[in-house]
This record gives structure tokens, sequence and C-alpha cells, in this order.
């Protein structure tokens, strides 16, 4: 039996949601994920231990990957890649080898038996497509999740709905009010103009976990379905458990959850996962080995408190305006989630387009650059030609003070390159950004440096290193 598909009981509480369960599909949390309370400033020798063994494992998934792939996953990260292009006959092409990788691989497969029943809805060139752009048009790997998404998709709804677009009318009152508690909700879109998936762990509510995997299924389709920018541009998925947004049901069904995602042919750009407690710093490490590799190197965990993952969050294009929290109280605000329900409740029957996702106005996607008033001490501050020494700034200079020899001694480009992403990369880890001062609309303001332009600035810090240690030595001489 999948795990998508297996009994839950009954229990009693919100919505006649269980609210404190004792146990999950995972088996016990002893031992990695007790309720425990930990000082956020202080971690015992076992926990700074599980916490290298974190890091050592995002540095391994860096590692295996080829410079390029390196860069690229990066570039995916912070939103700058590049758009991915179907001109002429890619498109078809793409379509040929993803039949020629199915017709391999489904025999005996619930794919085959969907195709069965509805040869049209299986092949229709929009459903395959959207297969196509949520792995980048890796063919095999689409064929591959296709089948899964068959299997999955008997598993919530049964065999009779495998060739029927899931509408809200399939849900059940259980599901729906899962829907409602807005654990799960769409806020707004990064300064890329991706989507954020966000996540509220302590918001979570059900009675069974199969009313969160059938509600997050409709969720997940609704937005491929109506919006094709996300299935261009992808999704940044966003887990919110800082302070008091802990999670309800303690981990309970964690693992099912990335098996169901990993089934909806939606671009997974980046993962974010923000915590205070180290308890639920530490069992990122369970959930970091499901990721796949690449996956991995797009993954970026925030720990402290909800000003401080909120500020870790900007730096990768994400606002606090994307979080539906109060300024204040940090209470979750519903209007804007409710109101997506309710509009699919009422209207289920809409066209796609009409059915769009409207965010509120203070979720809409950035324009402009984002204005920074005050900037923070690890920051990198740029003041046309002035030196400064902010901290950040600081911090800058000797990490090309201690990069400059092996800059200088590396005999290509791409190993000069690589050093420079090395440079910017330690900068992101502390906390850093890179800001730039800027007059708009006759105010002198800081903005983010964008990334080419960043790479031209640190290499250009460089050089000017490497002028000055010349001259020191001219002096000396």
């Amino acid at each position: 039996m999948s795990v998508l598909n297996q009994p839950f009981p009954k229990q009693s509480g919100c919505f006649g949601f269980n609210l404190n369960q004792e146990s999950s599909s995972l088996g016990s949390h002893d031992g990695f994920v007790k309720q425990q309370q930990v000082d956020q400033a202080g971690m015992t020798r076992d926990d700074k231990q599980k916490k290298q063994e974190i890091d050592a494992l995002l540095s391994e998934a860096m590692n295996n990957l080829t410079f390029q792939e390196r860069e690229k996953q990066q570039e995916v990260l912070h939103g700058v890649d590049d758009e991915i292009k179907e001109e002429g006959n890619i498109v078809d092409i793409a379509l040929s080898e993803l039949d020629n990788h199915l017709i391999r691989i489904k025999r005996g497969s619930v794919y085959e038996i969907a195709e069965r029943m509805d040869p049209a809805y299986v092949h229709a060139r929009a459903f395959r497509v959207m297969f196509l752009r949520g792995n980048r048009y890796d063919t095999k790997a689409a064929a591959n999740q296709m089948l899964k998404f068959f299997e999955t998709k008997q598993d919530l709804f049964g065999t009779e709905k495998l060739t029927k677009d899931i509408t809200i009318d399939d849900l059940d009152e259980d599901d729906i009010a899962c829907l409602k508690t807005g654990w799960l909700q769409l806020a707004g879109k990064d300064r890329s103009g991706r989507v954020v998936h966000l996540q509220l762990l302590h918001l979570r509510a059900y009675k069974t976990l199969k009313n969160e995997y059938r509600m997050k299924y409709y969720m997940l389709m609704d937005l491929l379905q109506t919006d094709e920018d996300v299935q261009l541009k992808g999704v940044c998925g966003l887990t919110y458990a800082a302070e008091d947004c802990t999670d309800a049901m303690n981990g309970a069904g964690y693992f099912e959850h990335i098996e169901l995602t990993n089934a909806i042919p939606v671009h997974i750009a980046s993962v974010h996962y923000c915590c205070s407690k180290m308890s639920e710093y530490l069992f990122l490490n369970l959930a970091i080995k499901a990721m796949p590799p690449k996956l991995r190197a797009r993954f970026r965990s925030h720990f402290g408190s909800h000003v401080e993952c909120q500020y870790r969050l900007s730096t990768y294009g994400i606002l606090g305006e994307n979080l539906p929290l109060m300024p204040d109280s940090n209470e979750v605000d519903m209007k804007y989630h409710l109101q997506w329900c309710q509009a699919r409740l009422t209207k289920p029957r809409m066209r796609s387009d009409e059915l769009k996702p409207k965010y509120g106005p203070h979720l809409a996607a950035a324009k402009k650059p984002l204005k920074v008033i005050q900037p923070t001490a690890n920051d990198v501050l740029y003041m046309g030609g002035d030196r400064s020494n902010n901290t950040g700034n600081v911090h800058l200079r000797n990490l090309v003070a201690e990069w400059s020899e092996t800059y200088d001694d590396s005999e290509t480009n791409e190993a000069k390159r690589r050093i420079v992403y090395e440079v910017i990369e330690e900068v992101h880890r502390s906390g850093g950004r890179f800001l730039n001062q800027e007059v708009v609309d006759g105010a002198s303001v800081w903005v983010r440096v964008p990334r080419d332009a960043l790479r031209l600035k640190i290499t250009q810090a460089f050089r000017n290193h490497r002028r000055k240690v010349r001259g020191t030595r001219k002096k000396k001489n």
C-alpha cells in the first residue's frame, strides 16, 4: 500500500482535527526531533556536531557538481537564470523523446491504465509540455515523473479520476477544512517573479494526513494549470517555523509530502527553511538526505528569530511582505488566502484564465529594485568610490586578501570565476548583501547590486588588491 493511501484514524479537535498527535507515519521521533526547549543563543556539543553534519551535506552536494552545474544551480536559486527557450522545433523534438522513454518504461504501470482509459487526455500536448517544463526539458526525468504522477493520483483520488482534472469539487469537507487552515498558501512572488509556495507549519490541522495530501495536490495542480508563468519560472518553496510557528504535528508526513511534491510537474527553483529551535533545525538532516542532489544545491536553511529569518530571506529576493504575518504580533493575516479559497469554492467551473491566482496588494511581485533604508553591519556597501569601513566591507577585503594568491595563480578563467563565486557566497553566508547607493525619485537609497555587475566588482577587487600588493613591494625595495 502506498504511503499516500494508508488509513488514518479520525481525532477530535479544531474542525475535528487532531492538534496534538503523539505519533505519525514517520514512527517514533525520539532521538532526532524531540521538542525540547533549546536556547537560541546556545547549542550543546551534540547540537553543534549535528549542525556540522548538515553543513557537510550541503557542501557535499555542491562539491559533487561540476563548476557549470554549480553556477547554474546558484543562478536558479537567486532567480537570475535564463528563461526556458521553446523556439523552433525544440518542443516537438522533446515530445518525441518523451514518448520514446514512456514506451520503454510504461508496461504494467498506472500510466498505462490511464492511457487505455483516455488516450487523448494522456497524450494532450499541453499536459505533456507541463512535465517537460517542470523537469527543464530533461525528457527521461519527465517520463519517470509522469509514471509517479498517475500512481499518486490514483492513490489520492481513485482510478476513475485518472483522466480527469481534479477540481475543488473532488475534495471532501475534511480536505476543504484543511485547505482553509492556511498552513499551505500562495505568498505572492519573489523579486524574480516566481510564486512563493508557503508552508506555515504551526497552522497544520487535519483529520487524516490524506487530507493534506489531497488539498496539496489540488493546490499545486491548480496553480500550474491556471498560471503558465509558474510552469516556466517555477516556484520558491518556503517552510516557515520560526519562533511560535513550529510544526503543530511534529513532522508527521514530512517525507510523504516530499514524495508527493516530486510527483507534481512543478519546478522547485529554491527551497528555504526557517526555524528558531535547534530541534527543528536538526530535523533537516533527514530532510536534506531525501532531496535530489541538485535540489540540495538550491536549499537554504535560516536559523533565528522572525526578524533574522526574514532578513536572510530578503537576501534571496523573498521580501518580508511576502509573508502574511502581522508586523507587530506575527499573527497570520488570512484575508487573501481565504479570498483565494472562496473564489474556487463559489466559481469552480470558471475557465482557467479567469481563475488565475490573484495576490493581495502587499503580495505582488516586486517590480523595482529592493530599497534598503538602513543597511546592516554585514552588508558590503558601494558608495560611489568612497571607501567604507562597514563590517561587511572589511570582511570582503579580508576574503579577497585570503583568496588573492590562489586567484592570481589560477590558469583558467573558469577557475577564477569559481573563486569569485566563493567570495560572493561567503558574504551571503555571513548574512551580508551587496548594496549600491543610488538616487531614486530624488532620494538616495540602497539597492541590491545585480549579479552580473557584482561579478565584475569582485573581479575588480582582486585586481585592486594585486596593484596594492605590488605597490607595497616596490616601496620596500
